[in-house]
């Protein structure tokens, strides 16, 4: 008597899934890079791109977190029309920083994640408060502040847990599950 056993069906390869990971970063980037260029009735726009590199930066190592976090604060930085590189050396420290802690510190939940990406807007507030207004003493910079930068930064704020669900996801969709086979005791083994 044969007995025909099912060949296991094989999933996506590691390298695969991997690819599609980055493929979705690079997209998700994209579109809100976009949505930050459309702009809104109110002239306050949603910095989508800290909360997504911060939460890119909770799942991947040092260095590529540095460099999306380099890439989204340059986007940022064509988006809101500021000097080309000063949100992307800011992200590029923070998101290292930040996965840094993640891999040696934090555990990866929502808590942490919501703490640090809090902290990252609020440090980015005041740079960006300081370092464009105060400093250059314009009429009205307290307008500024309430009309056009807490109103962004309380958006990107509120709508950061969205993006550390799409982060998860992806990450739990780009890990093979590994599955422990034990075999049976044989005879022929020899213990000690």
């Amino acid at each position: 008597m044969k007995v025909q056993t099912r060949q296991k069906r094989q999933g996506l390869s590691q390298n695969v899934r991997t690819v599609l990971k980055w493929l979705f970063y690079a997209l998700t980037i994209i579109f809100f890079y976009c949505r930050m260029t459309s702009g809104d009735g109110d002239g306050s726009k949603s910095l989508m791109l800290i909360p997504f590199a911060t939460a890119i930066a909770c799942y991947e190592r040092e260095v590529p977190s540095a460099i999306i976090g380099a890439i989204s604060g340059i986007l940022i930085d064509m988006a809101t029309g500021q000097l080309l590189g000063f949100t992307g050396l800011y992200l590029c420290l923070f998101c290292g920083i930040i996965s840094g802690m993640f891999r040696q510190f934090l555990r990866k939940n929502i808590i942490n994640y919501f703490a640090l990406t809090l902290a990252t807007c609020l440090v980015y507030l005041y740079i960006d408060y300081y370092f464009f207004y105060v400093i250059w003493d314009y009429e009205g910079y307290q307008e500024v502040l309430k009309h056009r930068l807490i109103p962004s930064h309380l958006k990107t704020i509120v709508f950061s847990p969205l993006c550390y669900l799409a982060c998860l996801i992806a990450e739990k969709l780009a890990t093979v599950k590994r599955k422990l086979e034990l075999e049976e005791k044989s005879e022929m083994v020899d213990r000690v």
